[in-house]
């Protein structure tokens, strides 16, 4: 049975005509420009989320494919996902959708697992409205020394977004969390950045060991 309650339908966004200066905007343009600027030779991976994307420098080396479109902007909620995934997504025909949301919607934003869980529900109701039967990968939030406070709110998330997901549906949950957790059950220090938030280059190399790894979600 379950337990979650119903996906709220998603609300009429405003065109990129419609644009108002927002804490988003700047880095969803660049994001934009630089994604106008590649050539793919086939159907890219698309990876879109937060900063925990956007600072993957290193994304497509790691893991072993050129054909990833890395559409991360510096913030991003499942909210601002919702709101800036025709401008984004519209500029490429992805093959699989892999998505990271929730760690900002409930350590900046304030809301609760449900909430943010909530949100996520939503951007992929809309996005399998929009792509169809793409499979749609959605990665655990990552626990971090500096947003431990947070602890509980995203063992949470993650537990919902875990159970969330059903047999045969394209796509599906995928753990990043557990490979940065030492033995003494708390975040690795050594793999984040001097902000304590965001993953170093060793983090980054543990999450592609995760995500490399699964049948079908790497590009060829």
């Amino acid at each position: 049975m379950n337990r979650h309650p119903p996906i709220i339908p998603a609300t009429v966004l405003p065109s990129s005509a419609e644009w108002t200066t927002t804490r988003y905007d700047d880095d969803v343009l660049a994001v934009r420009r630089q994604i106008m600027r590649r050539r793919f030779a086939g159907k890219p991976v698309v990876f879109f989320g937060s900063s925990s994307f956007r600072y993957w420098h290193r994304m497509a080396e790691d893991l072993g494919s050129l054909e990833i479109a890395n559409l991360g902007f510096g913030g991003g909620t499942a909210e601002s996902g919702l709101r800036y995934c025709d401008d984004l997504l519209d500029l490429v025909e992805p093959q699989r959708i892999v998505l990271y949301f929730g760690e900002n919607d409930i350590a900046n934003d304030g809301l609760d697992a449900s909430s943010a869980f909530q949100a996520l529900q939503r951007l992929t109701h809309r996005l399998r409205e929009k792509f169809g039967p793409v499979p749609i990968y959605r990665l655990s939030i990552k626990h971090s020394p500096g947003r431990w406070i947070y602890a509980g709110e995203f063992d949470a998330f993650n537990a919902m977004l875990a159970e969330s997901h059903t047999d045969g549906e394209p796509g599906g949950y995928v753990d990043v969390c557990n490979c940065l957790i030492g033995r003494n059950g708390r975040p690795m220090g050594r793999c984040y950045e001097a902000d304590g938030v965001h993953l170093n280059s060793l983090g980054y190399s543990l999450w592609a060991g995760v995500i490399a790894g699964l049948p079908g979600l790497a590009a060829g």
